[in-house]
């Protein structure tokens, strides 16, 4: 059986104990409810995968993100591990994949993409949750030509942004950077 100590009153090292709870996580953060609610809510705005230890007594928090789980304190170290492992395999799905075939997947469904769209696609998936710059994309899809495109690139992203919105997936405009690839948090894709 894991227990998780009390957090310390002042900053020291972490207890021997936690040490090996990390382990048990594979780097899933293992958070304290309800006295860590304030990263928890953070983690959940970021999208990362997060065990909470729920201490004797405590009320659960009722949550619908697959991304979250909870387990009552103490908690037998393979259940800890088998739920780390199956919020790790959560977060792996929620990451878009392309194919050599220019198939789109993401969150169990897929979709076929143009030559084009695919290029524009796969780049942004290489760099997914980055942005991705204008000229990066625009070398990348005509590599010969150095003149900018900028209407031609233009294009390619309205028909991708286009193609991929069906999948829950959006192209995001950033400013004066370049472009973003992100998923809708309401679609729920497990």
């Amino acid at each position: 059986m894991i227990r998780f100590p009390a957090p310390p009153p002042s900053p020291s090292p972490p207890p021997p104990g936690r040490r090996g709870a990390h382990r048990a996580t594979g780097g899933v953060p293992a958070l304290r409810w309800p006295e860590q609610a304030d990263v928890v809510e953070e983690l959940r705005l970021r999208k990362v995968p997060r065990l909470l230890l729920v201490h004797p007594g405590e009320q659960p928090p009722t949550t619908l993100d697959p991304m979250e789980d909870w387990v009552r304190l103490p908690v037998d170290e393979r259940e800890l591990r088998v739920r780390c492992e199956t919020l790790r395999a959560r977060a792996a799905q929620r990451r878009p994949a392309i194919d050599t075939q220019n198939v789109l997947r993401f969150a169990g469904r897929h979709l076929p993409l143009a030559a084009g769209e695919a290029e524009i696609a796969r780049l942004l998936i290489e760099s997914y949750g980055s942005v991705v710059s204008r000229h990066v994309l625009a070398a990348r899809v005509w590599p010969e030509d150095r003149s900018g495109r900028r209407n031609a690139l233009d294009v390619r992203i309205l028909r991708t942004r286009r193609r991929v919105a069906p999948l829950g997936l959006f192209i995001k405009t950033v400013r004066q950077r370049g472009y973003l690839l992100h998923a809708d948090v309401d679609e729920g894709a497990v």
